[in-house]
């Protein structure tokens, strides 16, 4: 088996790339490569390129970076199904990986992949591309979108534009009407923030589910209402999922069908990745579609 590494040399700490090359180095009889990204996006064009390249191997890919490093990765196989894919996280969030709960740790040790099992999970599947972890969009994809247009000034330093952007979501940033499908079930009304999980971490730190079950087909949503968006924080950051339901819709699906009812073009940010200009959203779940090396004796419903 040939071990693929994808690094993306911008995520997380300046230093683990070359840490994590000598890493490498010293894992005896490791068949391996090692590519660089050099710009977002590239991932995909990667991947697509190496399966072409070693159409015959048998390989195992790995994400060294964060999860938009993991997403546009994915993005550029064609069946998922039939490759084995690992996440070493060095980004700055690396929300998935916290669906393991106290097994997270192990994830941060190379090793432990290399010498790793294979399990198979859900991932979240689109007419634009896949996603594990999240997809968001109202007030989450309107900071996405700034802060991709404040880093493309030069005159902002590394740490302004996520100001910024905070700045405008909290200042500018209003709800909006849609139409909802989950399932079969029709929901209406104007929302502040709309999330999607696989996963249940958002941004880091942000829990919206109380667990997640990365394995039976389902994605939990939450839906936050006008004027509901504190509200939720608050309770969130105290664990009350259940308190939220006064401020917000909430539920588990299979399929989601989303619209802004003036017919306007929707942002979505894809597990931190945004995707622009997409009038009808339609989304399911990919029931253990995916083939995750995990640390030996991890499973997916870890606690």
């Amino acid at each position: 088996m040939k071990h693929i590494f994808i690094l993306n040399p911008y995520a997380g700490k300046t230093m683990f790339a070359e840490n994590l090359r000598e890493k490498l180095a010293q894992i005896k009889g490791l068949d391996y490569f090692v590519f660089i990204t050099r710009y977002a996006g590239y991932e995909t064009e990667l991947v697509k390129k190496i399966c072409h390249y070693f159409s015959n191997e048998k390989l195992r890919f790995y994400c060294c970076g964060g999860s938009g490093t993991m997403r546009n990765m994915l993005n550029g196989f064609k069946d998922l199904s039939e490759v084995e894919v690992a996440f070493y996280p060095c980004g700055l969030t690396n929300d998935f990986i916290k669906c393991f709960g106290e097994q997270e740790k192990r994830f941060y040790q190379i090793e432990e992949l290399i010498d790793g099992d294979v399990i198979s999970l859900d991932y979240i599947r689109t007419k634009e591309g896949v996603a594990v972890n999240t997809l968001s969009l109202g007030m989450d994809s309107d900071y996405a979108m700034m802060m991709e247009r404040y880093r493309m000034s030069s005159i902002f330093g590394k740490q302004v534009p996520y100001v910024l952007a905070l700045l405008y979501v909290l200042l500018v940033s209003k709800p909006q009407p849609y139409e909802i499908y989950v399932d079969d079930k029709k929901l209406e009304g104007q929302f502040t923030e709309l999330v999607i999980g696989n996963g249940c971490v958002l941004g880091g730190t942000m829990q919206f589910a109380p667990q997640s079950d990365l394995t039976d087909g389902k994605a939990d949503y939450v839906f936050v209402h006008k004027n509901g968006l504190l509200p939720v924080l608050m309770r969130l950051a105290k664990k009350d999922f259940e308190g939220i339901r006064k401020y917000a819709e909430c539920g588990v699906c299979e399929t989601i069908r989303i619209r802004r009812k003036d017919g306007s073009p929707i942002a979505m940010n894809f597990d931190g990745e945004l995707v622009q200009n997409v009038r009808v959203w339609e989304a399911e779940l990919v029931r253990k579609g995916l083939n995750l090396v995990v640390p030996k004796g991890v499973s997916a419903d870890a606690e």
